[in-house]
């Protein structure tokens, strides 16, 4: 009995403690968040930086734009692994001016894409990229930010502020809110909406527990969306956008095993090269638990694949539901394609057919060598008409000398007869 508790409590820390990781607040310091630009960022436009900087800027992705027109006063750092293009692209509905960057240092902590960690990928959905409840937050030092707190309880492991630990949220920032330009504000109910601690005691359900048991509601308005690549995008849950590639949600109960179930998925996924893909196991509210896998290269339908063998090697008594993405816009209408062009393509060739037998007029054609045309060409001929000439055995043929004609024998039979029947009269 004493084996089997430490057992469990083995078990339910390493669910505790497995996901957690650092989210890092980013307004003010990402160039790559959408909210910082006065219209939408593309290849074609020429960034305008204000003259001065109040804080530092992290490129911390690929960036390529047409070029920069950089401030008099200020930090730009390039993250780890980023790189910048700089000359006009190809992007199709991307159009030539400018885009103005500028500090928003105002941000709802439940906004899309504010947080950052390296458990966050293009799979995670929106609703799942806020602090988890074993997340340890962090506002970096040396920035001015205005974070306006969440309306329902967030519950985090930590939170660090310029490599400080606060302990209670509320109390710290009541007397320091306004050092160092870095303020929150509180909810509609005068409360903090964060309570930090305690982690250790919030999961210890085998099933696994979500990332927040008190849902945020996501602002989606403020995403900036991508066109899907695919024909039949999908939204999972939690997710503002559509996307390319599949997803699967599970029904369970208490004894759902959610360590079995994530190695299945992963042995799955690595039967089909786990290099290839973007995937992402997460544990909903309502006893749900969702699988979302993306091609990591470009949507090419791998991941619709993955994801139906997934639900293929799922136990039968498991509940779930499926959506995969179609084929590539870039290969979307193929046989379509094929079918109209071979469709004409036959109709062109039985117009031809039918034009040659039955309406061409006749060709004439030079004799060649002494022959005629007639013997020239004669397999050519589109008909034969048959024409039989009856002539006397004693005629002389018309035109050419080596023109033939047809005797008829019941000419010669009928001529004899008379003959024969004159003689007797003249006796």
């Amino acid at each position: 009995m004493f084996r089997t508790q430490i057992s469990i409590f083995i078990f339910s820390y390493f669910i505790t403690t497995s996901l957690s990781e650092k989210v890092t607040w980013l307004p003010n310091i990402n160039f790559n968040l959408p909210m910082n630009f006065d219209t939408k960022l593309c290849s074609k436009k020429t960034v305008i930086f204000p003259e001065t900087l109040a804080g530092s800027v992290v490129i911390d992705s690929d960036t390529s734009v047409n070029e920069f027109i950089l401030p008099n006063n200020g930090d730009i750092f390039l993250g780890e692994g980023a790189s910048i293009e700089l000359g006009s692209g190809e992007e199709p509905d991307c159009k030539a001016g400018y885009v103005h960057y500028r500090e928003n240092t105002e941000a709802d902590w439940s906004r899309p894409d504010v947080w950052s960690s390296v458990r966050i990928n293009d799979a995670t959905p929106d609703a799942e990229r806020v602090p988890c409840f074993d997340d340890v937050v962090i506002f970096p030092p040396n920035s001015t930010f205005t974070v306006i707190l969440p309306d329902v309880v967030q519950k985090v492991q930590a939170v660090e502020l310029g490599g400080e630990n606060i302990n209670d949220f509320l109390e710290y920032f009541a007397s320091k809110h306004s050092n160092q330009g870095q303020t929150f504000i509180l909810n509609e109910y005068h409360e903090s909406g964060v309570s930090i601690g305690g982690y250790l005691n919030t999961c210890h359900s085998r099933s696994g527990c979500p990332c927040q048991t008190n849902t945020l509601k996501i602002d989606c308005s403020a995403k900036l969306c991508k066109k899907p690549t695919c024909a039949d995008s999908i939204k999972p849950i939690g997710h503002c956008c559509r996307i390319c590639g599949g997803a699967i949600v599970v029904d369970i109960d208490e004894t759902f095993d959610f360590l079995q179930f994530q190695l299945l998925i992963e042995k799955i996924i690595d039967t089909y090269g786990k290099d290839k893909f973007i995937y992402h196991i997460g544990r909903l509210p309502d006893n749900k638990v969702q699988v979302i896998v993306l091609d990591k290269n470009g949507y090419d339908q791998t991941s619709a694949e993955v994801v139906s063998a997934i639900s293929y090697n799922m136990e039968k008594d498991l509940r779930h539901d499926m959506q995969v993405s179609g084929s590539p816009l870039s290969k979307s209408g193929l046989g379509g394609k094929l079918f109209v062009c071979m469709f004409f393509a036959v109709i062109l060739v039985m117009a031809g057919i039918y034009a040659y037998y039955y309406k061409l007029p006749q060709m004439n054609y030079p004799i060649i060598t002494g022959r005629s045309q007639a013997n020239m060409f004669s397999r050519f001929n589109r008909r034969t008409e048959s024409v039989v000439s009856l002539t006397r055995r004693d005629s002389t043929p018309i035109g050419d000398s080596t023109a033939t004609a047809f005797r008829n024998p019941l000419y010669d039979s009928q001529r004899s007869r008379v003959s024969v029947e004159e003689s007797i009269l003249e006796e």
